[in-house]
């Protein structure tokens, strides 16, 4: 993806179709769709990952553009990317390699780390311009 098409694309406001987010179940992953309050055809899939292979409390985000095009990862822990220590970004642009490098964290202004499964995830809506006002999000029973 061309960088001017996803800083377009991120810097779209949007919103949850549901206003009532359940967090992810350790092992599990949630799935949360959205799309541009000024543009409903621009459709935003956002996944929450707690799928550790070896590591069980792993966390991961990524949104997608139209269900399948990687816009954005976000590692809050897991192994080191060629020497970068989580947390750190993967961007899908060609600025950034398509997400090939990762870029540590701290990098992102206006970010606030967490690795608090409720409070991550709003971060995550935040920063991707979720409106985020009106939404409840809850922690799995489980």
């Amino acid at each position: 993806m061309k960088n001017s098409e996803y800083k377009a694309l991120h810097d779209l406001p949007k919103k949850t179709k549901s206003t009532h987010l359940l967090c992810a179940a350790n092992g599990q992953q949630a799935n949360y769709d959205g799309f541009a309050l000024l543009e409903p055809s621009n459709t935003f899939k956002v996944i929450q990952n707690r799928k550790g292979h070896r590591r069980t409390n792993c966390l991961s985000y990524m949104l997608f553009h139209h269900k399948s095009e990687k816009m954005i990862r976000i590692d809050l822990n897991g192994k080191p990317h060629e020497g970068v220590a989580t947390p750190h970004v993967h961007i899908f642009d060609d600025q950034h390699q398509n997400g090939q490098h990762a870029i540590p964290l701290t990098n992102l202004v206006n970010y606030n780390c967490t690795d608090e499964i409720v409070t991550s995830l709003m971060e995550f809506l935040k920063y991707n311009n979720f409106e985020i006002s009106d939404i409840t999000i809850e922690q799995p029973l489980i």
